[in-house]
């Protein structure tokens, strides 16, 4: 009789238990997914599986192309338009240009894109296309350059100067072709340092190292007769040699009016005449006008990639 009672009294224990479940389900409407999570919790929770920022050698970048799918998945209700951040575009847009200055610089690549986020994000200034390291004029405002690769140029300058620690200074004499000093010589001319002849910048370096060809020059990787106070001036490698060239011309000489070939000869490469007056070598005229004859022929444009593409840049 006992035992009768107890499972009596288990029962409606048990109808009650599964009545108070049902008005609690219907009461307060969760709905539970086939994982065993509630809608709710997965809603809230889905911005942790999408990555919104990356660590790039102990620089965080934005993912914008996942901000971009998690707007999407957000549905039409409200636009947002999310930008990359402009120094991550301009990194993209100029990388070919700032590899290969990074290797004539003798600096190494990955420590100049972190520089140049740190560069971004300290700096409360404008952020200027031609300007990449933020630097500043005697008013302490950021400096617009003619074109970007010369702002990218000034740039390493600026970077190697405050880093000289991280330059790698091993000489890789030069024995390639005179046709990529030639092109160096172009490009410089035509996209950095543009208020040099290019036709007169080629001249000049043809009539010192015999159109690029002499062995002992380009070993030092000096094309155009630089000397110091040790004989001629080694260079780390044939790019950095050709960009002290034209940046000696268009600072010493262009920049200070001296821009023709009788001008430059008389700094240049100077005589006297019977007078004893100060004049350029005839013998040396003779060579860059000659010179200039050649490369008044020449194609004298040229891209970033036709440096490239030759794949001779020091691997330094």
């Amino acid at each position: 009789m006992e035992t009768n009672k107890a499972s009596r009294v288990s029962w409606k224990h048990i109808i009650c238990c599964l009545i108070l479940l049902v008005i609690f389900v219907l009461t307060v409407g969760v709905h539970i997914n086939a994982e065993g999570y509630a809608d709710d919790a997965v809603a809230d929770s889905s911005s942790d599986t999408v990555p919104l920022r990356i660590n790039y050698n102990g620089v965080i970048r934005y993912n914008t192309e996942a901000v971009k799918n998690e707007v999407e998945l957000a549905g039409p209700k409200e636009e947002v338009t999310v930008n990359a951040r402009e120094v991550d575009s301009y990194i993209t847009t100029y990388a070919d240009e700032l590899e290969f200055f990074a290797k004539t610089f003798g600096v190494d690549y990955e420590d100049i894109l972190a520089d140049l986020h740190e560069r971004y994000d300290s700096s409360e200034l404008e952020f200027e296309s031609t300007n990449i390291g933020f630097l500043l004029n005697s008013e302490n405002k950021v400096k617009t350059y003619s074109s970007v690769e010369y702002g990218i140029v000034e740039y390493f300058y600026d970077y190697v100067e405050k880093h000289p620690g991280k330059v790698n200074k091993k000489r890789v004499a030069y024995s390639g072709d005179a046709s990529y000093v030639e092109n160096l010589i172009i490009y410089y001319t035509t996209h950095i340092y543009t208020n040099v002849d290019t036709k007169v910048a080629l001249s000049i370096g043809a009539a010192e190292s015999g159109y690029y060809k002499v062995k002992y020059m380009l070993r030092c990787n000096n094309i155009y007769g630089g000397m110091s106070s040790k004989g001629l001036i080694k260079y780390r490698n044939i790019e950095y040699g050709v960009l002290s060239y034209i940046r000696l011309l268009s600072k010493n000489y262009y920049g200070k009016g001296i821009n023709t070939v009788s001008k430059i000869g008389r700094v240049y490469c100077p005589t006297y005449d019977n007078s004893g007056n100060k004049i350029a070598s005839p013998h040396w005229m003779n060579l860059v006008n000659t010179a200039i004859k050649k490369y008044s022929k020449y194609n004298l444009t040229n891209t970033i990639q036709d440096l490239v593409e030759k794949d001779i840049v020091a691997n330094l």
